[in-house]
């Protein structure tokens, strides 16, 4: 028994090395359009993005809502004001996202999408990964995600370990990611208790071939938030990273279909 579990970690280790990297547009298309927007998602499904990543918190009245700040101020064009969580659905449907001072006029009505018209864009065209801002919303995002019937083209972000524990005890083969900023092997440990498909890993965290087979040693991928920089790019995706989180998809995809 233990040569054949042995057996089954060569191979699936094998197979993460191998794998070709996967390229994540960070809350969409995001250079290309207001992040955490439909269309910085549709942006992302016609590049043809591995996944789009998105943002959730949660209104007064229980909506789930597409956005990556507490607040809506940073990224409203219409000059509404206001913090998510003392928000009803129908005051958050009323702000525009447009991100003026990034995208002018251009996207001015655009608005905060909720999680199921973001998972309904995306069905059968792009996977999603869904990083969860607040607690207690667990249940509420695993049923949306069901609803929809995307179960198996998502994947469960967040920073807060607690929240992906109540993931896992939900849902025993949703795959789950743990971000971490600076991770060590001990960070790999404790993604491994609750059996999270990978660790995301930011700035503080120092990359190498041995970083990346030591975590793939242990079933665990290694993605990168958020790598904006053509050079980083290219030296991740050399080590063999598992998944790039990027504004700029675009530049991604380019310089690992180079390698084709």
């Amino acid at each position: 028994m233990k040569k054949i579990s042995l057996i089954i970690i060569l191979i699936l280790t094998s197979a993460m090395a191998n794998a070709q990297t996967k390229i994540i547009a960070h809350r969409g298309f995001s250079s290309a359009a207001p992040e955490n927007t439909l269309a910085a998602f549709q942006k992302a499904i016609e590049l043809g993005a591995d996944y789009f990543e998105l943002d959730v918190h949660r209104t007064t009245d229980d909506s789930l809502m597409v956005i990556h700040d507490g607040t809506v101020d940073r990224t409203s064009s219409n000059s509404k004001t206001g913090e998510i969580d003392t928000m009803s659905y129908n005051e958050v449907s009323k702000v525009c996202v447009g991100y003026s001072n990034k995208f002018g006029d251009t996207f001015e009505n655009e608005k905060i999408p909720t999680l199921r018209e973001a998972l309904m864009l995306a069905k059968g065209k792009i996977k999603v990964c869904i990083e969860i801002k607040v607690y207690g919303i667990e249940n509420e995002v695993l049923k949306t995600i069901n609803e929809v019937g995307v179960h198996n083209d998502v994947i469960i972000f967040s920073f807060y370990y607690p929240v992906l524990a109540k993931i896992r005890q939900l849902d025993s083969s949703i795959a789950t990611l743990l971000l971490i900023d600076k991770a060590d092997s001990l960070s790999v440990d404790y993604a491994k208790v609750i059996k999270t498909t990978a660790i995301g890993v930011g700035p503080g965290t120092n990359i190498t071939s041995n970083f990346i087979e030591n975590t793939h040693n242990a079933g665990v991928e290694v993605w990168k938030w958020t790598v904006n920089e053509e050079e980083e790019m290219n030296q991740l995706i050399n080590l063999g990273i598992d998944g790039l989180i990027t504004n700029f998809p675009d530049k991604a995809i380019k310089i690992r279909n180079s390698r084709n």
